[in-house]
């Protein structure tokens, strides 16, 4: 059973009791002996007083006819009788002395004789535990034969105090410390009543504070010293709950904010455990929706291992690069904090993106010198052919024209880069107008089947359902079905077929490329609109790899796509979609415009 200590009531009483029970014992130890001694002392003057009193009255009743020393033996006799002393008379008169004294004196007077002031009249007292009295003519007795000169001695022993009477005495006190210490006890009940009442009410404020209720106040006291006490406490109350607010408030906003962020934010503390993981951290590292990270473990190897070597606390923040499991590239920025909040917290940001476009930009670097070195080499080459002194005329013609040739290639590839960066930054005009894609399809088909036949190739248009019209730049449209189409005959061998098949979907108007040439293979098919791309790098062209690249920032300028089927030696299928148009008594005649920013992902 746990020991419970006592409460302020039990305190209180059992400090005024102790408080009264010491106060009694003083009194006990100090007053009883005093109180004792002037009862002897009271009992001893009282004795006195009787003894002359009873003297007074014997010399009163007394008729003496004459002053001889018989008489006066018997009143000393009748005196001693009466008071149970011994007595002696003197009497001066006349110039003679007579003196009288009671049967058995007078020891007991001569014992305490020295002790009496020479100069007592009229005296009583107690000496040595005897008590006395001495009598002159002042006494005022009555009796005729006394006068001046006469001197009355007594003494008896005395009685002392009884013991019922000290008795008496100690109950009374006693019974007075009982009372003292039931008032104690009455007082410290009634005082802790009126103190533990107070202190109860402002400990159950505090004890609602440290709960959780910080609206929790104290009433009102009147006691200065608890008002002062409950005035502290609703202040410190108010204090705290308006920092309280301001913590959550700042938390909250804190919390909006690394929520918000683009980038992961992941905390873990010294022991493991993961405090923060914002949405961002979560979509990065593929936690599934409604599963959550609860410990450092649950995180992936690359970063635990990361986090591992941050750095102490006070130190710069570490910046370093991982690659995920599914080949995601992060970059990370590791903080450690310092106690009391000890721990490291991961500022996680995807590069993945960011670092392709940086290869592909130096591939592009690299692929554009390449390009451009090969025809400035040819002319070069023929220049100095040209230079030389043996060069006829025939030859002179043949350099010259090879020398166009390559600087026609070497413009086209110039053009190309041009319109790719105008396509890039969203800046290439684009003259919209309607008219019916299957129309143009059929122009298109007909100015290449000549060359198609003469290379042993079918091509042909195929109209699936009816017209298409379309709200778009004729001359781009136009522009990317010959890059598709050219693709589409270089790559298909001779008894091969080349259909233009227009048709819709939706919303949507579709122009699709379908060859029965050798396909792309599937690890291929996500380059094919990069730019410098040729699936098959040995085979020697006058294609520099740009035309699907143009092909397909075209068609998102256009606000469409361009779609790619394709499977070895099954042929491959480019379908251009485009926003159809709307009915003619819905649609403006003709809008000019330019062509929306197109993907900044485009690489050929």
């Amino acid at each position: 059973m746990r020991f419970r200590h006592p409460g302020l009531q039990a305190w209180l009483v059992a400090t005024l009791i102790a408080v009264g029970a010491l106060a009694s014992a003083a009194v006990l130890i100090t007053v009883l002996p005093t109180l004792e001694n002037n009862l002897r002392r009271d009992e001893a003057q009282n004795q006195s007083r009787d003894l002359g009193r009873t003297i007074d009255r014997t010399i009163r009743r007394t008729a003496l006819d004459g002053t001889d020393q018989a008489e006066l033996a018997d009143l000393a006799t009748e005196i001693a009788t009466e008071t149970g002393s011994q007595v002696r008379i003197q009497l001066d008169r006349a110039g003679y002395r007579i003196t009288a004294q009671s049967v058995g004196c007078c020891d007991l007077l001569d014992a305490v004789l020295g002790a009496v002031p020479d100069d007592a009249v009229n005296t009583t007292g107690t000496v040595g535990g005897f008590r006395y009295v001495w009598a002159r003519q002042r006494y005022a007795f009555s009796a005729p034969i006394f006068g001046e000169g006469v001197i009355i001695e007594a003494a008896s022993r005395a009685r002392g105090v009884s013991d019922s009477q000290l008795d008496a005495l100690r109950r009374r006190l006693i019974v007075a410390v009982a009372a003292v210490l039931m008032l104690a006890a009455l007082a410290g009940y009634g005082l802790s009543l009126l103190v533990g009442r107070r202190i109860a009410v402002l400990a159950r404020t505090a004890s609602r504070l440290a709960a959780g209720d910080l609206g929790a106040r104290a009433p009102v006291q009147r006691l200065r010293e608890f008002a002062i006490l409950g005035d502290s406490l609703n202040t410190m109350a108010g204090r705290i709950e308006n920092q309280v607010d301001q913590i959550t408030s700042e938390r909250d906003r804190a919390g909006v904010l690394i929520s918000s962020l683009a980038e992961g934010v992941v905390g873990v503390s010294d022991d493991g455990s993961i405090t923060i993981v914002n949405p961002a951290a979560k979509r990065l590292l593929g936690v599934p929706p409604g599963a959550s990270l609860s410990r450092i473990e649950d995180l992936p190897h690359p970063l635990v291992q990361a986090l591992d070597d941050a750095e102490p606390a006070g130190a710069e923040a570490v910046v370093q690069e991982v690659t995920l499991d599914d080949g995601t590239e992060v970059e990370l920025i590791l903080a450690r904090l310092a106690s009391p909040a000890a721990g490291v917290v991961v500022t996680l940001r995807d590069v993945t993106e960011q670092r392709r476009l940086e290869r592909a930009r130096r591939d592009l670097v690299a692929n554009v010198s390449h390009e451009l070195k090969t025809p400035l080499a040819a002319i070069k080459g023929l220049l100095e052919l040209l230079q030389g002194p043996r060069i006829d005329q025939a030859h002179r013609e043949e350099f010259l024209e090879l020398m166009d040739g390559e600087a026609e290639r070497l413009e086209r590839l110039v053009e190309e880069q041009l319109q790719l960066a105008r396509l890039d930054s969203g800046g290439l005009p684009l003259e919209r107008e309607r008219f019916d894609l299957d129309a143009m399809a059929d122009g298109v088909v007909a100015s290449r089947r000549a060359l198609a036949e003469a290379d042993g190739k079918r091509l042909s248009s195929i109209q699936a359902a009816g017209p298409v019209a379309v709200h778009a730049d004729p001359a781009r449209v136009e522009q990317i079905l010959l890059i598709l189409l050219d693709n589409a005959l270089r790559h298909t061998p001779s008894g091969g077929s080349v259909d233009v098949v227009v048709g819709r979907e939706g919303p949507m108007a579709t122009m699709a490329v379908v060859d029965t040439g050798e396909g792309i293979p599937l690890q291929d098919q996500p380059f094919v609109f990069d730019r410098f791309y040729r699936g098959d790098r040995s085979r020697e062209g006058r294609s520099a790899g740009l035309g699907l690249a143009i092909a397909r920032g075209l068609a998102r300028a256009h606000g469409g796509a361009i779609d790619l089927v394709s499977a070895p030696g099954a042929g491959s299928t480019f379908t251009l979609r485009l926003p159809a148009a709307a009915p003619p008594t819905q649609e403006h005649p003709v809008i000019d415009a330019t062509a929306g920013a197109a993907d900044g992902s485009v690489d050929g």
